[in-house]
C-alpha cells in the first residue's frame, strides 16, 4: 500500500522555510504565525522520519536529507504550477503580450489599437513599452515591434516599413530661428533621445549640414521629446513615420523636407513556431495597415 503523501499546505510551508532559511520570513510570506510555521515543519518531519533542518542558535540549515528534498519538491511543485497554467490557459482567453519600443507605443499602437480590439473583441491585450529586447518565451511575449534586426535563430523579422529621419519644430520656432542651412546647428537647441546617440551625426552626414549645437537637452522618453518640441524648446530629431498626427495638425514642421535619411526599419518580430498562429497572422495585417496609413503624406 502506498505511504501516504504530505499534505500541500505543510509541503508548501516547507519550500518557503527552505528557501528562505527562515521560520520567519516563511511565515510571513505564506501570512500564518512562525509557531505555526515551525509546528508544519515539525509534523513534516515526524510524517517523514527524518530531521530536514539544523536548528542552531541563530540560523536555520538544511541537512543533507532536507536540501534533496527541498530541490525535490521545487521541482514537483514547478511541474504542478505548469500543469494548472497549461489547463487553465487551454480554458480561458489567451493574453495577446505586444512588445514595442515605446515612440510607436506612443504614436502608432495606442492612437490606433482600439480598432484591432474592435476587430477581435475576444481578445485581451497587453502592451509592454520597452527599448530592451523582449524574452518571448520566459515574457510570453506574442509580437515584438523593433527598431533594429537581431540575430536569433527562433525569431522572424519581418520588415514593415523604412525608418526615415528629418529634423522636426514648430512654425514658430522656425521663424525665430531660422538661419545659414549651412550651419543648421549653430544657433539652436537640439533635443536629443538619449538612446540614440548617432540620428543627428548620420543626417549631418548625409545631407552636408555642419555646426554644433548651441545648446543640448537629452531626455530618455521620446514622447517627451516631442512634447518638449511642441513646446517650442527646440529642435528634434523626428522619426517617419511616427509623426503623421503632428505634421497632419501643424502642431510641427520640417524644415528641411527634401532632406531625409533612412534610419534602419521597422520590424515585426515572432518565434518562427508561432508563425501560424492566426492571431499572429492578423495582428500582422492590421499593423502593416496602420503603418501604411501613417506612411502616407
Amino acid at each position: 500500500m502506498a505511504k501516504r503523501l504530505p499534505s500541500l499546505n505543510v509541503l508548501n510551508a516547507f519550500e518557503a522555510a527552505a528557501r528562505h532559511l527562515s521560520f520567519k520570513k516563511a511565515a510571513e510570506e505564506l501570512c500564518i504565525s512562525p509557531p505555526a510555521m515551525s509546528h508544519q515543519i515539525k509534523v513534516l518531519e515526524a510524517h517523514l522520519g527524518v530531521a530536514l533542518f539544523k536548528r542552531l542558535n541563530r540560523a536555520l540549515e538544511l541537512t543533507a536529507e532536507g536540501n534533496q528534498y527541498f530541490q525535490d519538491v521545487q521541482n514537483a511543485m514547478l511541474q504542478l504550477h505548469r500543469a494548472t497554467d497549461r489547463l487553465m490557459t487551454k480554458h480561458q482567453p489567451s493574453v495577446f503580450r505586444i512588445s514595442c519600443i515605446p515612440f510607436i507605443t506612443n504614436s502608432m499602437l495606442i492612437p490606433n489599437i482600439q480598432s484591432f480590439k474592435d476587430e477581435h473583441p475576444e481578445l485581451p491585450i497587453d502592451i509592454q513599452s520597452q527599448v530592451r529586447r523582449a524574452n518571448f518565451k520566459e515574457e510570453h511575449i506574442d509580437v515584438a515591434i523593433r527598431h533594429t534586426k537581431g540575430d536569433e535563430p527562433e525569431l522572424h523579422y519581418e520588415a514593415l516599413s523604412p525608418v526615415l529621419i528629418s529634423p522636426v519644430c514648430t512654425y514658430d520656432y522656425w521663424e525665430r530661428h531660422r538661419n545659414d542651412q549651412t550651419k543648421v546647428l549653430d544657433q539652436h537647441r537640439i533635443i536629443r533621445l538619449s538612446v540614440d546617440p548617432n540620428s543627428w551625426q548620420l543626417w549631418q552626414q548625409e545631407w552636408g549640414f555642419k555646426g554644433l549645437p548651441n545648446e543640448e537637452l537629452s531626455l530618455d522618453n521620446y514622447q517627451a521629446v516631442l512634447d518638449s518640441v511642441v513646446q517650442g524648446l527646440g529642435l528634434a530629431m523626428g522619426y517617419i513615420p511616427a509623426l503623421k498626427e503632428l505634421l497632419r495638425t501643424k502642431k510641427l514642421m520640417l524644415p528641411f523636407p527634401d532632406q531625409v535619411t533612412e534610419f534602419g526599419k521597422l520590424y515585426l518580430v515572432y518565434l518562427k513556431s508561432e508563425a501560424n498562429d492566426p492571431r499572429i497572422q492578423s495582428f500582422q495585417t492590421w499593423i502593416k495597415r496602420v503603418i501604411s496609413s501613417n506612411s502616407d503624406k
